[in-house]
């Protein structure tokens, strides 16, 4: 059965404490921790700090599944682009001490006047190189996040060309993708072999914008990706990412975690018989 978690990116309002508590009240596996400087870890955090929340959530039985570092490595400054390998070393350090699996990085917006091409991924692939090799020296892997300018999982593959090492693996964020113009059939077929994680959520196309909104009443194929990963047997963690602290008019986290768990319970349900 896979595990369940979510993104405190759906409760930036709440204490340490209060996710836990919560997590473990409305039946979740975990949690995705969100950093940066809003968010509710960072590697400057006091040790104690650090600790007691590795404690609280082995007392409630619950795994941190990943930290999230906003790094980005598209930069054409070489002093940038260490800066934010630095960075990924700091958030590894962080996660090892969390107990999580994983460091939850982003490549950046590509400057304007650059392309995707062999060079900028030259880039990219010596700074995940570098950093890949500390984070596994400290017993955590690097998921790379599809975003921004690399939200199409074939923007992703070139990376993935240049850094064979296994502690290097992606998300798959299926509605980004799709909202992005691809289909679950061909993003799951070029991202399936290095899956760290899968991130759900669920949106709406309304005219020329992307609207978020409760899982299964959106356009997002959910039902099929769910079958193309039950069919890959698939068994790594399914995040809910509720993006609260983005879109406010969003329902407050009280009311949205506790309603996505058993909905993607049911998408786990739904592929287990579309399977049989």
């Amino acid at each position: 059965m896979n595990l369940i978690t979510f993104s405190t990116l759906a409760c930036p309002n709440w204490q340490i404490e209060t996710v836990i508590a919560k997590a473990s009240e409305f039946g979740y596996d975990g949690i995705e921790w969100r950093g940066g400087p809003q968010g509710h870890v960072q590697p400057d955090m006091a040790a104690a700090k650090k600790a007691l929340l590795r404690q609280r959530c082995s007392d409630t039985g619950l795994m941190s599944l990943a930290v999230t570092a906003y790094t980005s490595f598209v930069s054409n400054s070489v002093e940038e682009r260490q800066a934010n390998v630095d960075e990924l070393r700091r958030y590894s350090d962080l996660a090892a001490e969390l107990g999580a699996n994983y460091v939850r990085a982003f490549l950046g917006e590509v400057p304007k006047g650059t392309n995707l091409d062999s060079s900028l991924y030259e880039k990219i692939s010596d700074c995940l190189n570098t950093a890949v090799e500390y984070a596994e020296s400290v017993g955590v892997k690097i998921a790379i996040e599809p975003h921004d300018d690399f939200v199409r999982s074939s923007t992703i593959v070139p990376i993935f060309s240049r850094v064979q090492h296994p502690a290097l693996s992606v998300i798959w964020d299926i509605a980004n993708t799709f909202a992005a113009g691809e289909d679950p059939v061909e993003g799951f077929a070029l991202l399936k072999d290095r899956l760290a994680y899968v991130q759900v959520k669920d949106g709406k196309r309304d005219g020329h914008q992307w609207q978020l909104c409760s899982l299964s009443h959106g356009n997002v194929p959910l039902d099929r990706a769910f079958e193309l990963l039950l069919a890959h047997n698939y068994q790594g963690a399914l995040s809910v990412e509720w993006e609260y602290a983005w879109h406010p008019e969003l329902d407050p986290p009280e009311m949205a975690l506790p309603t996505a768990l058993p909905m993607v319970r049911e998408l786990c349900g739904a592929a287990q018989t579309e399977s049989a």
